[in-house]
């Protein structure tokens, strides 16, 4: 699990400084609003992209998302073991 959380820490680190090289050249990009999202679900925090170093806490927070992630997989594994929910 920690092994994952790394990988997407440095992939993340590795698309930041990619995107930062054209950051003068000025974005094309535009604001977006949050789609409904389920129950339980969170909604982003800010509405701009941060650019900078990880940090701590954003290693932090991938890693909580990434434990809830797997924990949800676990349970729906569980219940289609159980014969319980659609299988596709």
């Amino acid at each position: 699990m920690k092994k994952a959380a790394i990988a997407l820490v440095v992939m993340l680190a590795l698309g930041t400084a990619a995107c930062s090289k054209g950051a003068a050249k000025g974005s094309n990009a535009s604001v977006t609003t949050p789609s409904s999202a389920p129950a339980g679900a969170t909604s982003p925090t800010s509405a701009t992209a941060d650019t900078g170093p990880v940090t701590d806490t954003d290693v932090a927070q991938v890693d909580q998302l990434l434990h809830r992630l797997d924990t949800e997989l676990d349970r729906l594994d569980s219940d289609m073991s159980q014969g319980e929910g659609d299988v596709q």
